[in-house]
């Protein structure tokens, strides 16, 4: 399952940097589990698991990520 930048969590906004992550590239994570900051020009935020399993970063801390953009998988 692809981890995606929803219009939800950003808000007005159309981008984010990604602050850190809160988990470790190929770690198991529960659905739900708070797996990234991103911080927009409004908000910081936390980032939530969509379903549990594997999971592996498709960008790094500081990175600027865009609305709909895969960040991470989950297999």
């Amino acid at each position: 399952m692809d981890v995606i930048l929803t219009k939800e969590l950003l808000g007005d906004d159309e981008e984010a940097d990604l602050g850190e992550w809160l988990v470790e590239d190929g770690s198991t994570v529960t659905e739900g589990q708070a797996i990234a900051s991103l911080e927009t020009s409004k908000l910081v935020s936390e980032l939530v698991a969509p379903a549990a399993g594997v999971i592996t970063f498709k960008k790094e801390e500081g990175d600027l990520v865009e609305l709909d953009e895969v960040i991470a998988t989950i297999a």
